[in-house]
Formats: structure tokens, sequence, C-alpha cells
């Protein structure tokens, strides 16, 4: 399995968002956004009901995706700064997530969220692709040079 790098990457990319997703949690707690990253992702697919479990198996597939596709990436673009390289990743594909969940759910099925909301997922966006890079560089590319 540690020889597996693509499949590596998955569970990298999988495991990173419960980073995002712990971040969220404390930023909820001190009254920033409405929703955690977990929870706004699940109403992709219930519309106006947001559930935990929906949400960690959303972020799970699509942060495993990300990490597929990040491995790949890095093969042509290389390896050096790595983690601006992967904090760069977590943010695009934030933005691609808040972009299909304004045109999908946002003022149809929920109200419109508070500002708040936004900061908190780039906030947890921005964790996700740390957490991301630094678990690709000791895990994946530890015996290669930069």
């Amino acid at each position: 399995m540690y020889n597996d790098k693509p499949l590596m990457a998955a569970i990298i990319g999988s495991l990173s968002t419960i980073s995002a997703e712990i971040v969220s949690r404390i930023m909820l707690y001190f009254g920033i956004g409405q929703y955690s990253i977990y929870l706004l992702d699940s109403l992709v697919l219930t519309l106006n009901r947001p559930n935990f479990l929906l949400g960690l198996y959303i972020n799970f597939s699509i942060g495993g995706l990300v990490g597929i596709m990040f491995y790949y990436a890095l093969k042509t673009i290389g390896q050096t700064n790595l983690l601006i390289k992967s904090t760069f990743v977590g943010l695009v594909s934030s933005a691609f997530a808040e972009i299909l969940l304004s045109a999908i759910v946002e003022g149809k099925y929920i109200p419109d969220r508070p500002i708040g909301d936004y900061y908190l997922h780039i906030v947890g966006a921005t964790l996700f692709g740390l957490t991301m890079g630094i678990a690709f560089k000791y895990c994946i590319f530890k015996n290669t040079a930069n």
C-alpha cells in the first residue's frame, strides 16, 4: 500500500479534510459562520438538511480526488514550494465548491449565508492545503530531493 503513491495521495487528500473540519468547528464555536465545512457540503445532496456523515462522505471523496489530481500535477510542475502549491490547490478547490454551492443550494433551499461562513471556509481550505502538502512531503516524497 505504501508503494501505491496515487492511493496514498487519495488517502492523504481525504484525511486532510479533517483538519479543515476541526478549524471550522472551532470558528463556529466562536460565532464565526453558520455551517461547518462538512455540514455545508452535505447540502449538495440533501439541499436543505445538513448532515455530518453525508458531509464526511462528500469531503472524503472530493478530498481524495483532489489529492490524486495534485499528485499527478506535481509530476508535471515539480515539488519545489510544495506547501505553497498545496495551499493554492486547497483554495482553488474550495472556490469551486463555493461556486457549486451558491449555484445549487444557497438562496433556493437555504437562506443566504453570513459573510463569516465564507471566511470560515477560506481558513479551512488553507488548512486543508497545508495539511495535504505536509503529508505529501513526508509520506509520498520523503525519498526525493527538491
